[in-house]
């Protein structure tokens, strides 16, 4: 049996690009690996020079660079490319509330869902433009 907090997660994530460019199976795969994390207002998530090891998918509140607001999620290609954060990612005045997958999980979501990857890549073509 899938549990209510299973389902809650399919949900939140469903609504977050790039995770709403997969199916049901995919996504039921993803949430039984995701955990929620709450962050402070103004506390750091992620250090300046630290490489990522999770990758984070905001449910509500807000996460700030240096360079302005942060993505929904973050921080797909250091995480990726092992590339350190070149700012300090920090939660917004209303803290942030998030869905955190860790780097294993994240390298099987890009290796068995070539969409996510995708919707990856237009994210931060987006965030360039």
């Amino acid at each position: 049996m899938i549990g209510a907090g299973v389902v809650r997660t399919l949900f939140a994530l469903r609504a977050l690009e790039p995770f709403s460019r997969l199916d049901d199976a995919e996504l039921l795969l993803i949430a039984d690996h995701a955990r929620l994390r709450s962050y402070p207002a103004g506390g750091v998530i992620l250090p300046a020079g630290q490489v990522a090891d999770v990758l984070v998918a905001r449910l509500s509140g807000g996460a700030r660079t240096g360079a302005g607001a942060a993505p929904p999620v973050f921080d797909a290609a250091g995480l990726l490319f092992g590339l350190a954060a070149a700012r300090d990612y920090v939660a917004g005045p209303e803290g942030l509330e998030a869905l955190v997958i860790a780097k294993p999980h994240v390298f099987t979501i890009a290796r068995e869902c070539p969409e996510f990857v995708l919707g990856l890549r237009d994210m931060a073509g987006k965030a360039g433009a």
